[in-house]
């Protein structure tokens, strides 16, 4: 069922996909220019189940690939990169998409999904390729079910179009990508994944952005009644509390397209005496207590100010108090495939996957 998004919802939308955006994801500032943007136009933002998309017609994915912490240049296109991307790939296809596809829960990434959609007149469905925010090209569902990529589209903003029609593999076209983006010293708009309805349905997360405008819808509602958002979040997203503390340390880079770093909290309340580490490519991928592994991809590791605000990365600032939330990951990532792609793995780890609940308590 195809059901139109308010601005409220939209808001309560970008403000799930930050906390679910792992400190990744981009800015959800940014992310909400694009989407009022949209809204001072009267443009409609429909939001579509996975079984309204026809077996026979294709969906896409547009994005932004880059550092978190890129400058921003004034694009020649009036309605940005990912746009362009996205009707460039059209017009290499020969087809009308029937709806966008989100390519991750993040505050601005899946704002460019919605706003892609909204200008383009059409639906975005109801389901993600992460389930989260992801640092690399291939850290997808699709990835995992063996969905292609190509052909897609890479646009700068200034002005220079590329459709790739093959690759090696989806790692191949992640340093291509990136390689593009690290060059030029800018994000770049990217649209992939062409894929048939009949293909997409059992690829993705389903329900993925119904879930975001769950979590902050809970997080607005607990704020507006003065109560713990933290706690409402933590009920909403089944999640656990990891730690509260102070920043004590934080340091990032800058380093081929990826905004890489980590940062430490000195324990407070319950965790007094206590410290927490946390390091982030682009997102929060592994988090450490008073030395020992904690929390490791796939499970999603979210900072947050006590007060309920999400973090992106790496806006972390030192003296403030913070406090860490983790969610289970979506099943497909906890596959043999999924631990391969994106598990201990691959931050170079010789430890076995263990999820968040068995180590935090089942809720």
């Amino acid at each position: 069922m195809v059901r139109e998004l308010n601005e409220l919802d939209l808001r309560d939308i970008i403000d799930g996909c930050t906390v679910l955006g792992t400190g990744g994801g981009g800015d959800p500032k940014e992310g909400w220019e694009l989407i009022k943007k949209e809204v001072k136009k009267g443009r409609k933002f429909l939001l579509a189940s996975l079984d309204e998309i026809p077996d026979n017609k294709t969906v896409a994915t547009p994005y932004f690939v880059g550092s978190l912490t890129r400058g921003k240049i004034e694009s020649v296109y009036e309605d940005g990169e990912a746009a362009r991307s996205f009707r460039l790939l059209e017009e290499y296809i020969g087809e009308k998409f029937y709806g966008v596809i989100s390519t991750e829960l993040g505050g601005a990434n899946t704002a460019v999904a919605l706003a892609t959609a909204a200008k383009l007149g059409i639906p975005i469905i109801d389901g993600d390729p992460a389930g989260r925010s992801v640092p690399e090209l291939q850290h997808t569902t699709f990835y995992i079910m063996g969905l292609k990529m190509t052909p897609f589209s890479v646009v700068t903003p200034f002005g220079d179009e590329i459709v790739i029609s093959k690759v090696k593999n989806d790692f191949q076209a992640e340093k291509i990508v990136r390689a593009i983006a690290a060059t030029i010293e800018t994000n770049v708009g990217v649209t992939s994944h062409p894929i048939k309805g009949r293909d997409i349905k059992d690829s993705i997360v389903k329900n993925a952005i119904s879930y975001t405008l769950k979590i902050g819808r809970a997080m607005r509602i607990a704020k507006e009644k003065g109560e713990d958002v933290i706690n409402a979040l933590i009920t909403a997203g089944n999640g656990f509390l990891l730690f509260k503390g102070v920043a004590m340390k934080s340091g990032w880079k800058d380093e081929n397209g990826f905004t890489i770093g980590e940062f430490e909290l000195e324990g407070i309340d319950e965790f007094k005496g206590e410290i927490y580490k946390i390091w982030f490519k682009n997102e929060n991928l592994i988090s450490w207590r008073n030395g020992e592994v904690d929390v490791t991809i796939p499970d999603l590791i979210s900072v947050l100010t006590l007060d309920g605000a999400p973090v992106t990365n790496p806006n972390i600032q030192e003296g403030k108090e913070y406090a860490v939330i983790g969610f289970p990951a979506p099943e497909i990532w906890r596959t043999p495939k999924g631990l391969e792609v994106f598990g201990p793995k691959y931050l170079g780890l010789d430890i076995e996957y263990m999820p968040i609940e068995l180590k935090h308590g089942e809720k």
